[in-house]
């Protein structure tokens, strides 16, 4: 018997709280202040609520699963993208499925991912389509990783004290939810030349990032399939652009920004600088000489620029814009195909 397709409960927060004060200690996360190493060491830390651990989809009944729509690019979309992915952020909070002594998430043993793929299967309804089906298991490890990446940055964060000095007294405090030989570990690590020169080097590369957006914890394809819905037709990558890069009160994040939106927007009044799709499930269409490239310059390699986490060029999760021909081209030939499947069964 198959399982029942739901849609995702929502419970009050106090009922939520309530349950999250009964959970484990692995589920504590940050919601507790860590006890200061010195006394002159962590500023006070305002008491929060914590990191969001959707019961909901955890205590999810196993005859029943979450509906995940998906666009072209088999990228999560509409209400339950951001659901899905915050769940993602639990399962990269767990250490017995995501461990930290890994230094690496390509060297995090596969055998850790299958579990956690296996996990999002009882969970969610994943698309029969053996090329969705691998594109969305791609998708989902990879924003497990980004997650488990994110997760230990905030204990570097929280915890980390500099030099080596202090090195024995960060160890000796396991944050809530850590195993103590991972977390023993992955200080050590914090700890070698190589790991300080690297994280030097990264707050430099960060200082000097200006292409700030504003599209907060909803993908750049939920933004994206809102635009669609609304003017109904495709989104391209120029004009989603100013809808990430702009503040609340209508300004754009910096200067920069606000230069390469006004280029964007005159390349746009154009009628024939803009591309002909038929896209209309939130995948953002893009091209390499589209109006965004011409802009902001070529892509980097297995990259794509503005159109969210997860297509790469190679994928068969990437899609370019395609010409009316194009569309109708494809049209025949898988009509075609279908007919000669047709007659083989027969025969």
């Amino acid at each position: 018997m198959g399982k029942r397709k739901t849609k995702l409960r929502t419970r009050s927060k106090s009922v939520t709280l309530e349950r999250a004060s009964s959970q484990d200690v692995d589920e504590v996360g940050n919601q507790e202040i860590h006890e200061a190493f010195t006394q002159d060491v962590q500023p006070p830390v305002r008491v929060t609520r914590g990191p969001s651990k959707y019961l909901d989809i955890w205590d999810l009944p196993d005859e029943e699963e979450i509906e995940l729509p998906l666009n072209s690019m088999h990228q999560p979309v509409d209400e339950g993208a951001r659901t899905f992915t915050g769940f993602l952020g639990t399962i990269a909070r767990k250490p017995h499925m995501c461990p930290i002594r890994f230094l690496n998430w390509k060297k995090v043993a596969e055998e850790f991912k299958e579990e956690c793929w296996r996990l999002v299967e009882r969970k969610y309804s994943v698309p029969a389509d053996p090329i969705a089906y691998a594109a969305l298991k791609t998708f989902t490890l990879q924003k497990i990783g980004k997650s488990w990446r994110d997760h230990k940055s905030k204990l570097k964060k929280q915890y980390y004290i500099p030099h080596s000095r202090n090195k024995a007294c960060v160890k000796s405090h396991t944050p809530p939810g850590c195993i103590t030989q991972d977390w023993e570990i992955l200080v050590e690590h914090w700890y070698t030349d190589d790991a300080v020169l690297e994280s030097d080097k990264n707050k430099e590369r960060r200082a000097k990032q200006d292409d700030l957006h504003t599209a907060g914890s909803c993908s750049f394809a939920v933004h994206a399939a809102k635009k669609a819905k609304t003017d109904g037709r495709p989104v391209e990558r120029a004009v989603l652009y100013p809808i990430l890069h702009t503040r609340k009160d209508g300004s754009a994040v910096n200067p920069v920004v606000k230069a390469k939106m006004d280029k964007m927007k005159d390349l746009l009044d154009d009628s024939s600088n803009h591309l002909q799709s038929s896209e209309i499930t939130g995948s953002i269409v893009w091209s390499t000489e589209d109006v965004f490239a011409k802009v902001m310059g070529k892509e980097r390699k297995g990259r794509i620029r503005g159109v969210g986490f997860g297509p790469s060029p190679s994928a068969r999760s990437s899609k370019t814009a395609l010409t009316d021909i194009e569309i109708h081209s494809s049209q025949a030939r898988d009509n075609e195909v279908a007919q000669l499947k047709a007659s083989l069964a027969t025969m």
